[in-house]
């Protein structure tokens, strides 16, 4: 085992964009188990850039994309990543057999603004192909010491099992213009993103996560 047991803490920066995307232009495969969270004909989709820094229990950057979505025969309602790139073989590792999040290998190219408020990044494959990139810019922020808690309710695929994966998450919410920018030919392309101008783009900075072992529902 690379990795450390959980529970995984971790800090860093978080940088994003939710996107509201008509049914017809997703096409990305999901686990049997769970369905879209469906409104007025749109599924909720999210991607972003984490910088996880000096402190956490693993340091290592992050591109990650996803959906609501609801196990089916409940009411239950959770994020889902579909796609998922770290530049750490122990996250890697951790993160399929702990969590079961289908983490690659990915190269990673961050630039933070001034005091960490604007943020650039770019994911690549090793091949050089282009995943993602990010341009953000501060447009509001609340004080630095006030670090709200964010829900981060997850659902995930473990041992052919729907499993838990939610985390605990505070951070000093920030509200960005700019976002995500998606290419064409990314995987990320598949949640129906690419080309998309976002409906909001958002940063978690200094933010603190503790990331409990998965459980099986």
């Amino acid at each position: 085992m690379m990795y450390p047991p959980p529970p995984w803490n971790l800090r860093g920066q978080l940088y994003g964009s939710l996107w509201s995307v008509p049914v017809k232009d997703f096409q990305a495969e999901l686990p049997s188990v769970f369905k879209p969270l469906v409104n007025f004909g749109r599924v909720g989709v999210y991607a972003g850039f984490v910088d996880y820094q000096a402190g956490s229990s693993l340091v290592y950057h992050e591109l990650l994309g996803g959906l609501v979505v609801r196990l089916k025969g409940t009411l239950r309602y959770a994020l889902h990543v579909t796609h998922m790139w770290v530049d750490s073989e122990a996250s890697r590792q951790g993160g399929r057999e702990r969590w079961g999040v289908p983490k690659e290998i990915a190269r990673f190219d961050y630039d933070f603004g001034e005091n960490s408020q604007d943020f650039k990044g770019k994911a690549y494959t090793a091949e050089a192909k282009i995943l993602a990139k990010g341009d953000f810019k501060k447009i509001v922020s609340l004080p630095r010491r006030v670090r709200l808690p964010t829900p981060f309710p997850n659902l995930q695929i473990l041992d052919g099992k729907a499993c838990n994966a939610s985390g605990t998450f505070w951070s000093v919410l920030e509200l960005c213009k700019g976002g995500m920018l998606i290419p064409a030919e990314s995987p990320l392309a598949t949640l129906g993103i690419a080309g998309r101008k976002p409906l909001v783009s958002f940063g978690g900075l200094n933010f603190r996560m503790k990331l409990q072992a998965a459980r099986i529902i």
